[in-house]
């Protein structure tokens, strides 16, 4: 008999998330400045407010930056709210925004990330997204979640039929749709680069994002894989919850 489904809550009463963000890659407007085309991006009201600063990749030529594919789509400015729990990075062909701890939950995300689709279509005319990305890293700790180690997870890893338990850092990828896939990394504080917050015992990392070869023309189309990817992110994330700690841990 298969096993059914099982529901996941809506939240926790103690996020575990550390960052959330969205990233679109583009084709850059066809004779249009990097300069120019961040001062554009950079007028969104919404953003007035925030500290503008020069990122290490800008100083790269331009020339080099679009000849090598791991520079083509770094960010070379950033926009950081003043009281730093979110910040815009802004490439010649990519934009990714960014929520820090303390999460402000789903809703509120939502609609940010729907007023920076909305800004990005409305400052690039005929805009082509060539890949899209969304990432929530997660903090699973012994005080706030009862996590003491990888063995308290919905998961079994094993050597020669020996239960690994100490340090760990591991990544597997599962398809979501036709075009879109979700990686998700667990990791023990040892391998986790960067600062994380105290009694961290296992870093969760999803990754949903599309396929090589997405292409998509379409405002709509490009919000709607958002919300589907949040979805997508949230059951892949909870599953590695066992049915006890979901119900220890869900938001009454």
């Amino acid at each position: 008999m298969a096993r059914p489904a099982r529901e996941f809550p809506a939240k926790l009463k103690n996020d575990a998330i550390v960052e959330a963000l969205v990233e679109l890659r583009f084709d850059m407007p066809t004779g249009g400045l990097p300069e120019i085309f961040f001062v554009r991006l950079a007028q969104n009201p919404a953003w007035k407010e925030f500290e503008q600063r020069v990122l290490p990749a800008f100083q790269i030529p331009p020339v080099v930056r679009q000849s090598d594919e791991n520079l083509r789509y770094q960010p070379y400015f950033e926009l950081a709210a003043p009281d730093k729990s979110r910040t815009v990075r802004i490439g010649s062909q990519m934009l990714s925004y960014h929520r820090l701890a303390p999460y402000v939950g789903w809703d509120q995300f939502q609609v940010e990330l729907k007023g920076v689709v909305d800004w990005l279509f409305s400052q690039i005319s005929e805009l082509t997204v060539r890949r899209m990305g969304l990432r929530y890293m997660n903090a699973l700790r012994t005080d706030l979640h009862g996590i003491e180690s990888v063995l308290d997870l919905n998961l079994t890893l094993t050597v020669a039929d020996q239960r690994v338990s100490g340090n760990v850092n591991i990544n597997f990828t599962n398809a979501v749709s036709s075009d879109t896939v979700c990686t998700v990394r667990i990791a023990t504080p040892e391998f986790i680069q960067g600062s994380i917050p105290p009694n961290t015992s296992v870093y969760v990392d999803v990754d949903v994002f599309t396929n090589e070869g997405f292409r998509s023309t379409n405002q709509a189309d490009v919000t709607a894989w958002i919300n589907n990817a949040h979805t997508a992110e949230k059951q892949n994330f909870f599953r590695l919850l066992t049915d006890q700690k979901i119900r220890e841990l869900k938001e009454k």
